[in-house]
């Protein structure tokens, strides 16, 4: 029979390779780290002049992700916060819906444990904050603005928080309702798709139930303890900035609808007129095929 599987090494003759098979569902680190302790143990018992040397750790790869998950996830949480500071203005009000975030998180790591979904950096990636605190800051923002207009006493502030949370709820659960299902068809793709691509799907999915579930009912009770001595609504230097540019703007395009319109329908034309000119997988492989 001829021969299979022969393997030589820098130009020295002949080596012997070896692939350690990960069962389905294991930890790939945890994997990682019994193999090398394995043969560490081994190494000793070889012949003279017979070494194990590992060509390729997985390891290396995992600490690579979880450092790239870790610098994204705190990265955006401190953008996140640092834009609600600055937009909200008001200091217990922002660090109120910032809360959100980790309260948020926690609970999604609690589902992704109970459903067995796996934390990598596909999944736990995908997580947008700005999508995790919007109904939170709607919320906030929306009890903020009633309690400034109203001249409320310490006794009033929990039925005016009360009468306020019940104002947005349902745009609320709506917006939310709105966004999972457009994560719900990812979670019937099968094969490596499935794989790839439902623990994103899954997580978000998590992530913005608990976000909804913050914002009914921790952002309000908090809101009522933390403004029980009612709160001053002020506009902020940098939303002042924005509002006075965003204004004439929207004037503008107010007196003329015909040309946002217009523009929408060319981009519109514009990139179904490219759909026909984009690469397609079979075109890729042609392309990568060699030739004799």
């Amino acid at each position: 029979m001829i021969r299979q599987g022969a393997v030589t090494r820098d130009g020295r003759g002949e080596a012997v390779t070896g692939i350690v098979m990960m069962l389905m569902g294991e930890n790939s680190r945890e994997v990682s780290s019994a193999v090398r302790k394995r043969i560490e143990a081994i190494a000793p018992t070889l012949s003279p002049g017979v070494t194990i040397e590992t060509v390729y750790d997985r390891t290396e790869l995992v600490n690579r992700t979880i450092h790239t998950v870790a610098t994204n996830l705190i990265e955006g949480g401190a953008l996140v916060i640092v834009g609600l500071l600055l937009l909200l203005g008001n200091l217990p009000g922002g660090l109120l819906v910032a809360s959100a975030i980790p309260i948020s998180m926690l609970a999604a790591f609690i589902a992704m444990n109970g459903f067995g979904v796996s934390g990598n950096l596909m999944s736990l990636g995908a997580l947008d904050f700005g999508l995790i605190v919007d109904r939170s800051v709607v919320m906030v923002e929306h009890i903020v603005h009633t309690l400034g207009r109203s001249k409320a006493v310490r006794d009033d502030v929990p039925s005016i928080v009360l009468r306020a949370a019940k104002e947005v709820a349902r745009p609320v659960a709506f917006a939310v309702v709105i966004i999972v299902l457009v994560y719900v068809p990812i979670l019937s793709l099968r094969g490596i798709e499935g794989k790839m691509f439902r623990p994103m799907a899954l997580t978000v999915i998590f992530a913005l139930l608990a976000s909804l579930v913050l914002a009914l009912t921790f952002m309000p009770a908090m809101a009522s303890a933390i403004f029980r001595r009612g709160v001053t609504e002020r506009e902020t230097w940098l939303f002042r900035r924005i509002k006075r540019a965003y204004e004439p703007a929207l004037a503008f395009t107010l007196r003329r609808p015909l040309l946002p319109a217009g523009v929408a329908v060319m981009l519109l034309v514009a990139d179904a007129a490219s759909v026909p000119f984009l690469a397609t997988s079979s075109r890729s492989r042609s392309s990568c095929a060699p030739t004799s």
